[in-house]
Parts: C-alpha cells; structure tokens; sequence
C-alpha cells in the first residue's frame, strides 16, 4: 500500500459537502468513545505436505569406486575401512500459504541393533545421484540432526529431521551413518515391498497471517473500553447514545430502528427516502488515547459512511473533529478530515479502497499530533500544535444521508467492532 501524502495546508473554507456540522448530530447528544481490543487467531498444525522418495544409494569405503543405487537395501557400517553410509533425496510439495512444523525419516530396518548402537542421521548436499554417487565422490555430512538406536529387526526407525528440512520444501537430502561396528540395513528405494520403502513424513500448518490491526502492528496493548458486537437485538444502551432525531443537515431522518447488531456485527441501513442512523459512545470520553474500527459500507453514493471523533463539548467547530474514515459519494475512496479551529480549517487525505469490503480505521491521537491508519499503515499525520483539539472527544459512528439530482437508493453501514486504547 502506498502512502499518500496528507494536505498540510489549512482549507480556509466552510465545507458545504456537510453543512453546518454541529447538525451532524442535531438533538442527538453523542457520548463517549468505544473502541476495542485485538485478537490474533493462533495456527495450528495440521495439513500435510506431499512427499517423494526421488533415489537412494549407499556407499562403502572397502569399494570406493562402486556405485549400489540399485539395491534393494540402503546399509551402514561403522568397522573401519568398511565404513557403509547412505543417500536419500527427497521432494517435498508444501501446500501454498503454509510451512513445514515437523519432518520425520523414517526407514524399515533388516537389523536389530543395541542400546549403545545408533545410526546418525545428517544433512548433506545434493551433488550426487542414485547410479553414479560412490564412495569416492559422496557428499560430505552436513548438519548433524538427531540419532536412533535400540530397534527390532522387521522395524520402523525414525529420526526426528524438521530442522534440516526447509519450512517451504523443495529438495531435502540426507544422509545416514553408524557408529555400530556391524552391518545395519534398511529396506530401500527399490525394494518390491513399496509399502517398506523409505519415507519423509511432513506436517504443516498455516503461515502465520499478518494483522492489518494497527493496535497490534504497532503495540498499542490491551484496549480499554470497546464493543465487539457480539450480541443481538438493538446497540448496547449502556455503551451506545443511538440517535433519533433529524438527519444530517435536515436531510431525512435518523430512527433508532435503523440500527441494529447481529450478533456479529452493527448494521445500519438506509432507506431510499433518508430514513437513517447513527450513534454515539458513552464512555471512555477522552483527551488524547488510539481508536480502531473495522467497517465496511455498500449501496446508493448518496450514503456515506463515517466514523468520527466528536468533541464532548458539542462546541463545533472551535473545538474540532476528526473524521478518521469517510466516504464523500464514492464506495472505492476513503477520506480523512481534520477539523480545526473556529474557521473550520482542514488537513485531509484521500486514498482509492474498496470500501464495501471491510477494512480496518484506526487514529492515535497524542500531543505529539493526529495520525491515522488503514489496515495498520500509516496513511494520514498532522503534527502542527495549533492543530490539536482542545479538549476530550468521543466516538461516533454515522451512515449520513446526502441526496442529490439522482436516482435515490438505499445504504448500509456494517461494523465488526469498535475499539479504543490508552494514549501512547
């Protein structure tokens, strides 16, 4: 996502596009703010990754120049000048958006061996193949990852290998060596039995997903106060100020029937004619502190979605506004306005999105500035001190009615939640 430079100019101008915004919330009186923690949905493993035995061969010392990558049995020796290691090569197909948690070899063994007899599985390189590696050009021993001893003859053995194992897969080389001093085999590539061939078994699980919260992108800690509209029926009373009254600049009306939670989400629809809503925190009324929602609004142009800071002292616009996500009569564009001073100057931005889909409005308001975020970036900032507004203000979530020359149609304001968090 791409950053678009903020206005730092003052607009010296009223802004009719709203009117008169203290009837934004004609009789309505908006109370405090509500915002919101957020939550990482943990991965689990799960999935498995497709595996392939692509050769396997050994190599012995007393006939270094002999390749075995047609024997039906991979061997390891530890007496010396005898010494026997083996190859195995695999291709490992990890599904796309997931990596590697757990790899296990494992191999079915012709020999018993004891407690104290063990065969050390390594990493190796992959500069050799089935019919031509001998011991004379092997690959030397690479990481060294785990060892197994003091199994049956007729047995699986297996080696913990994930950390020589890619997390994305692609070509896992291996190679086996002993420390008994006596023959050690297990069932190879080409044994009859495929069912006893050798085998990498690979799980996987979810890569972890990056959070387009900017509480969590950027620290901001446990919230506060929020709703997570996770129940149904009409807004929290408790928490929520919904409005009934006329609509925004006279234009239709605001009724509390047009809000309601789903037990997943706050819906507000808009009719043809402008019958509408909106609503207004009841807590966490504050100066200073960080605000994040997660909206999504579709429908007629002539609604528009907003989510606002509104100052406890209803003294617009003197003491200012901040309108965090904005459409202004287009789904794909979202605006910031910052409102300050008597003179109702501006800094905006303005940034194509998909607005219908949801997406995450946060603002951290400090005496250091205003800045504000979409999906955890960075997208708007006014640091200018004559700037800042001069008291505590709340949240307000508004679905406002502008009809204009066309066809009239109806609106919808959709959101997940509302969280808000100390200042930093």
């Amino acid at each position: 996502m791409t950053m678009k430079a903020t206005s730092v100019q003052a607009v010296q101008t009223q802004r009719n596009r709203r009117g008169i915004e203290f009837r934004r919330k004609c009789a309505a009186v908006a109370s405090s703010i509500l915002i919101m923690f957020a939550i990482i949905t943990p991965t689990t493993a799960g999935a498995a990754a497709t595996t392939t035995l692509v050769m396997d061969s050994y190599v012995r010392a007393d006939r270094a120049t002999s390749n075995f990558g047609t024997s039906t049995r991979l061997s390891t020796d530890g007496r010396a000048y005898i010494w026997r290691n083996s190859l195995l090569r695999f291709s490992v197909q990890v599904p796309a958006g997931e990596h590697v948690v757990s790899a296990k070899l494992r191999a079915y063994s012709e020999t018993s061996t004891t407690s104290t007899e063990f065969v050390d599985v390594f990493t190796t390189s992959g500069g050799w193949t089935e019919r031509g590696v001998t011991w004379n050009n092997a690959p030397a021993r690479g990481t060294w990852l785990g060892k197994t001893g003091g199994f049956a003859s007729g047995s699986w053995v297996e080696w913990d290998v994930t950390k020589g194992v890619n997390p994305k897969g692609g070509e896992q080389n291996f190679k086996l060596e002993s420390n008994a001093r006596k023959w050690i085999g297990f069932k190879s590539r080409e044994s009859s039995n495929s069912a006893l061939r050798p085998r990498l078994v690979v799980t996987t699980a979810p890569d972890t997903v990056t959070s387009t919260e900017a509480a969590v992108v950027h620290g901001w800690g446990a919230s506060v106060a929020g709703d997570e509209f996770n129940y149904s029926g009409a807004p929290d009373a408790a928490k929520w100020n919904v409005y009934n009254s006329a609509g925004h600049a006279g234009n239709g009306i605001r009724s509390p029937q047009q809000v309601t939670v789903n037990g997943s989400a706050m819906v507000m629809t808009g009719t043809p004619d402008g019958t509408t809503a909106g609503m207004g925190a009841k807590f966490a009324n504050q100066k200073y502190g960080r605000w994040e929602v997660r909206a999504a609004g579709s429908g007629d142009n002539e609604y528009h979605l907003v989510s606002i800071l509104w100052p406890d002292s209803e003294n617009w616009p003197c003491d200012g506004e901040i309108d965090y996500a904005e459409t202004t009569g287009d789904w794909n564009v979202i605006q910031f306005f910052h409102h300050y001073g008597c003179s109702n100057s501006q800094t905006t931005a303005s940034k194509p999105l998909d607005v219908t889909q949801f997406h995450n409005y946060a603002v951290d308001w400090s005496p250091r500035g205003i800045v504000g975020y979409i999906d955890g970036l960075k997208w708007f900032e006014d640091t200018d001190p004559a700037h800042q507004p001069p008291g505590p203000m709340h949240q307000t979530l508004q679905l406002d009615w502008f009809p204009d020359s066309s066809a009239n149609g109806a609106g919808e304001m959709r959101v997940d939640w509302v969280r808000v968090y100390a200042a930093g």
